[in-house]
């Protein structure tokens, strides 16, 4: 496979071929040179950042993925892949880690992505190599379209099979991918498979080779694109690299430098944006991260910042029919970085190739090494990267999934974070939000721009509801026990017992008016006041009330953000239903702003309601004590409704549309509370109170059951 020409510098295949009569090219240890790197820092500007068009498609991963993937691995097709670590340093000399995972289906994550039913349909990749066997069954007939073939080996064959193979027997990277193949033996045919790649829209320009005589400097670049097919030649290049990814294999010998191709963009850096270096080893997970990587190949170098690493071990295609024989070298590594291109190509089909290209490099595996410098990959993202390893190993499931945070593009141009629920309800919706959002979908994207779905009822989440032992433990605490034991029973004594916080109580000189305030313990603790009024002192008493409020954004407030102000009208009736028997019957009925606009809702507003009912003995079980029971339905909302505008997805598309959230819960919370209050001796008093809720927080079959006993002393 070395050869040389006289019209061109000689170009090699990068690879190793066990049962081949020479090896062709060295492989390099496990990259750990003690010299000083920081001359192989590329030093000038990055590319400006991509602009990134709207996305109106989204990617779903199949929940049931994990099971997909356990099958597919034991399938025999997924496990003849692999070279396996023992064969590669008996037949190479090498010295990979027992430890190590030698399974590049497995670590690279191709099979992640064939067991979301990705496969690469639909997406071409191009190759420049020495001879393809379209008659091997991993490729199949009319899989791969011939633009010009060598004469002879079948390092084409491997590669091709490693990018896109598929039989009963083997699978490659991308399974359902279709290639264009041209030879490399001359620049006219490279610029001719460059000038078709383009033309077909091919994703990736697959390059398993690389110069032998010349270097990555002026004069290399001189001699190889000088006369009019060199010219040719870097046209193509220019031309494809502007709007697809060119795939190079960097050398599998370690000389120190990376080679001129895998490297061209140091000395063109208009082609970074389009260019791939890739570098061959084999990683060792510990706690399923990738903790180190053995390299077999020369280390990234100059093309660091455009580099990535993946295991280009394979049991790979040779010859013209059936066989496979075991290969290593960067030669393999490069066509899974190409397949792994049609892969996101075909998840995510409203990005570039360009776009693909960012994504696999952000999402590399980078935890096993500290990094040499950072790159910024896309306008405010930043990617650290080692001169050794590029931007680390390749990891296509994680190009599948979010990367950085996500956000949903509003119909207005904001956009809204997602990362966490949008919309934080307080306890008196219950589930609502969520129900009203359950069964739709909405059209995110993450700091990449990259388009996922997302069920919509993710977008909110209830107040989190402590047990309510606290509570009844401050209320009793801020209590008078001896007035409140011994006051006459009023249905309207506690106008905030929906709210946390000590109450201060001042009642007119007859008896008959109160005012009641919410003090707040903080600036987000709710606060209000409460005016009451009687009518009517003898057996039955009628109590009207208003109460102006505002909540600690867990009871009214829709977003979260902000408090909700409450306003309210209350009525109150007591009865005298016996010898120190008696009978309160409350009920509250009001209007709240629910805090105002949230960020994906317009402001609106909402009615709630309360209703109790109380019993009460007093002398029950000694002088002086009084026992009561309740049952009630604590302030929820009672009726209303927002309107969200949001980015909807049906099937494969995307749409704004008005989105109408009932605010009310299904399933009430009911209270079943008991109090007791006693003296105990004349300077002690008792208070115990229990409550049992069910539908706790008006949610459907939640319960809580807390109480609370409070002793008060007198000095």
């Amino acid at each position: 496979m070395l050869f040389a020409s006289s019209h061109f510098p000689a170009r090699r295949a990068r690879f190793l071929l066990s049962l081949s009569s020479i090896a062709l090219l060295s492989a390099c240890g496990g990259g750990d040179g003690t010299t000083d790197l920081s001359s192989y820092l590329p030093t000038f500007a990055a590319p400006s950042p991509i602009n990134i068009a709207t996305l109106t498609v989204g990617f779903a991963i199949d929940p049931n993925v994990a099971t997909n993937l356990a099958n597919l691995l034991a399938t025999a097709k997924y496990q003849n892949t692999s070279a396996g670590i023992a064969m590669i340093n008996s037949l190479y000399g090498e010295s990979i880690p027992v430890g190590a995972t030698q399974d590049p289906l497995r670590t690279g994550g191709a099979a992640f992505a064939h067991a979301t039913g990705l496969t690469g349909a639909g997406e071409i990749i191009a190759f420049s190599d020495a001879h393809v066997s379209v008659d091997h069954e991993a490729i199949g007939a009319g899989r791969v379209i011939v633009q010009s073939n060598g004469l002879t080996g079948e390092h084409g064959t491997s590669v091709v099979s490693v990018a896109l193979g598929n039989s009963a027997t083997f699978v490659g990277t991308a399974p359902g991918a279709t290639g264009f193949f041209g030879s490399f033996d001359t620049s006219a045919e490279l610029a001719q498979l460059g000038v078709g790649a383009l033309e077909k829209g091919a994703v990736a320009w697959n390059n398993s080779w690389g110069y032998t005589n010349i270097g990555l400097n002026q004069s290399g670049f001189n001699a190889a694109f000088s006369g009019t097919d060199g010219a040719a030649y870097l046209s193509a290049i220019q031309n494809y690299a502007a709007s697809g990814v060119v795939v190079f294999a960097v050398d599998n010998s370690d000389n120190g430098n990376a080679g001129l191709m895998d490297g061209l963009p140091v000395l063109a850096n208009y082609l970074e944006a389009g260019w791939i270096a890739v570098a061959n080893g084999v990683p060792t997970f510990t706690s399923n991260v990738v903790s180190s990587v053995y390299l077999l190949s020369s280390p990234c170098y100059e093309s660091a910042r455009w580099c990535i690493v993946a295991d280009g071990s394979w049991n790979a295609a040779t010859g013209p029919a059936s066989d496979y024989d075991i290969t290593t070298g960067s030669s393999f590594a490069a066509p899974q970085v190409s397949g792994a291109l049609a892969l996101l190509a075909e998840a995510f089909p409203t990005l570039t190739p360009h776009e693909l290209r960012i994504r696999l490099l952000a999402s590399a595996e980078d935890d096993f090494f500290s990094g040499d410098d950072t790159v910024e990959l896309a306008d405010g993202y930043f990617k650290r990267y080692s001169v050794l390893y590029g931007m680390g190993y390749l990891d296509i499931e994680a190009a599948l999934r979010p990367i950085g945070p996500t956000a949903m593009a509003m119909e207005s141009g904001a956009k809204v974070g997602t990362s966490a629920p949008v919309l934080k309800t307080g306890t008196g919706f219950g589930n609502a939000i969520e129900r009203s959002l359950t069964g739709m979908d909405v059209a995110v994207r993450d700091v990449l721009n990259a388009p996922f779905r997302m069920t919509a009822e993710s977008l909110a989440t209830e107040a989190t509801m402590d047990g309510q032992g606290m509570t009844l433990l401050a209320k009793s605490m801020s209590a008078n026990f001896a007035a409140d034991r011994t006051a006459a029973p009023t249905a309207l004594g506690d106008p905030f017992a929906s709210f946390t916080g000590a109450t201060l109580r001042m009642d007119d000189p007859d008896g008959l008016g109160s005012a009641t305030v919410l003090v707040p313990a903080s600036g987000d603790s709710a606060s209000g006041v409460a005016l009451t009024r009687a009518m009517g002192d003898g057996e039955t008493r009628l109590e009207l009330g208003l109460k102006l409020a505002r909540d600690n954004k867990g009871l009214m407030s829709l977003g979260g953000d902000q408090a909700a102000t409450m306003a309210s009208v209350t009525l109150g009736l007591t009865q005298d239903i016996g010898t120190n028997g008696f009978l309160a019957l409350s009920g509250e009925l009001g209007v709240t702003d629910l805090g105002g606009a949230t960020r994906i809702t317009e402001a609106t507003s909402a009615s709630f309601n309360a209703v109790k009912l109380t019993v009460g003995q007093s002398e029950l079980f000694t002088k002086g004590d009084r026992f009561s029971v309740g049952v009630g339905l604590p302030v929820a909302v009672a009726s209303g409704h927002a309107v969200a505008r949001l980015p909807v997805m049906n099937k494969a598309t995307m749409s704004y549309e008005d989105v109408s959230i009932d605010l009310a819960p299904e399933d009430r919370q009911i209270d079943l509370e008991m109090a007791y209050m006693a003296p105990l001796g004349k300077w002690t008093e008792m208070k115990f109170s229990l409550v049992h809720s069910e539908n706790y927080g008006n949610q459907a079959g939640a319960t809580d059951t807390s109480g609370a006993i409070a002793f008060a002393l007198k000095f």
